[in-house]
């Protein structure tokens, strides 16, 4: 069993963060003025290094249509890059290409003016039958379009074939039988959950994953600020989340993000909560559908409608970019059929483009069960609300992590919800 360590905060630490980021950016911003001078690519700025390789293989997909290709570079951490985009594409030395989110990440980029306008991409997409037109509102600010959607994840829980066989359990379909399950694999000696805050935005996963088993409509609501985090459905999300950390389920709070795929292979951790897109990390590590599979979380109280999160990236066109033409033209193919194939199959995910499907056994099964299921889909809750709210949430969210006790429950949500109250003015009044 993995056990919980405390977790230390050093300003020291935060300083120097805050200097690598600045460094990043600088080295980051370089580059992408020195590659995009010339030359039939264009230059992408991402965050994922599983990503690269996906990205020149859509890349040479889209040169064989006649646009260009892809030339990736990467920032190896969420919070360096967002900082690293947000100055960068205020200035000339901008990449062509930026990956992003969707929702209020997006908007919040697009109201800067550092994106191009993808409308008519967009209106082609959805023409030739490339993209699903009831989501463009997650893709625009004010009307128009500023993103495509890179891929659709489904938020599962992945979990240990092996692991399940062993205990003699199978993947639960109510929440008795996932508590009881977390109970026999505990027994064996086995960490059941997955859980952490040390990558930063990862300790919203399970506060957004409970709730929304609980109450998907609250859920909604608050994402939207049309509902508070001191209301009694948060409370209770807080009450049964710290339950769980009672029982001894998960792993330390502040145990290493990047750890989490070679724990879950060994068999260490039984379980891990993620979108599909980790499904390629697993992928490449070696595992098959003989050592893995996935499923979705059952909902918390008989009767509750089923639901599941959703998450799409977005690659988007620097407005500043030196090929902003050549960009655009090139993201109009973006959804083809014949890129969305090479791209989701390197990635190992679904598209956002009904028309390619994977015949990847674990996507598979994830698309079954949502079609058996027909849970209603929603918004990942990094995307679900004005950004500064969300940033500052996961630290308050990371805080209950390490101390999970009844004690800190209305603590830990007052200041979310001080945060929101804040938050939410300052959104409503830029608008």
């Amino acid at each position: 069993m993995i056990g919980r360590k405390s977790v230390l905060k050093r300003v020291g630490a935060t300083a120097l963060a805050l200097g690598l980021a600045a460094s990043l950016g600088a080295c980051s911003q370089g580059s992408a003025s020195t590659s995009s001078a010339g030359g039939s690519t264009l230059t992408l700025n991402g965050d994922r290094a599983d990503f690269v390789d996906a990205y020149k293989v859509a890349g040479d997909a889209l040169a064989e249509l006649g646009d260009y290709s892809i030339d990736p570079r990467n920032v190896p951490s969420t919070e360096n890059y967002q900082q690293v985009i947000r100055s960068s594409l205020q200035t000339d030395s901008t990449t062509d290409l930026v990956k992003w989110w969707n929702g209020y990440r997006l908007q919040d980029l697009a109201r800067s003016g550092g994106l191009a306008d993808l409308s008519a991409e967009w209106d082609t997409a959805v023409d030739e039958g490339w993209v699903n037109p009831d989501t463009k509102d997650s893709f625009s600010y004010d009307g128009k379009v500023y993103g495509m959607p890179m891929y659709k994840s489904y938020w599962v829980i992945f979990y240990n074939k092996k692991v399940f066989n062993d205990v003699g359990i199978t993947p639960p379909t109510t929440w008795d039988e996932f508590l009881s399950n977390n109970e026999a694999i505990k027994a064996a000696g086995v960490t059941p959950l997955f859980g952490t805050q040390e990558a930063g935005w990862t300790s919203f996963i399970w506060f957004e994953e409970i709730l929304s088993k609980l109450d998907p409509d609250f859920y909604s609501k608050l994402m939207a600020g049309e509902a508070k985090y001191t209301d009694e459905p948060a409370q209770e999300a807080l009450r049964i989340w710290g339950d769980l950390y009672a029982k001894g389920y998960f792993t330390a709070p502040d145990i290493a993000w990047d750890n989490e795929p070679a724990l879950f292979q060994e068999g260490t951790v039984a379980q891990v909560p993620m979108g599909s897109w980790r499904n390629g990390i697993f992928v490449t590590n070696g595992m098959t559908e003989d050592d893995y599979g996935a499923y979705l979380l059952p909902v918390i109280k008989e009767g509750t409608q089923p639901s599941v999160i959703t998450e799409s990236g977005v690659i988007a066109v620097a407005a500043k970019s030196a090929k902003k033409d050549e960009a655009l033209k090139t993201m109009g193919n973006w959804l083809n059929p014949e890129v969305q194939s090479a791209w989701v199959n390197q990635i190992k995910d679904t598209s956002a483009n009904p028309e390619v499907v994977t015949d990847d056994p674990t996507l598979t099964s994830i698309s079954e069960q949502v079609a058996a299921e027909k849970p209603v889909e929603l918004v990942r809750f990094w995307e679900a609300s004005p950004p500064p709210l969300i940033e500052g949430g996961v630290q308050f969210l990371a805080s209950y992590m390490v101390d999970p006790s009844e004690d800190n429950i209305m603590p830990t949500l007052e200041k979310l919800q001080d945060l929101a109250d804040s938050e939410w003015a300052k959104w409503k009044a830029a608008e």
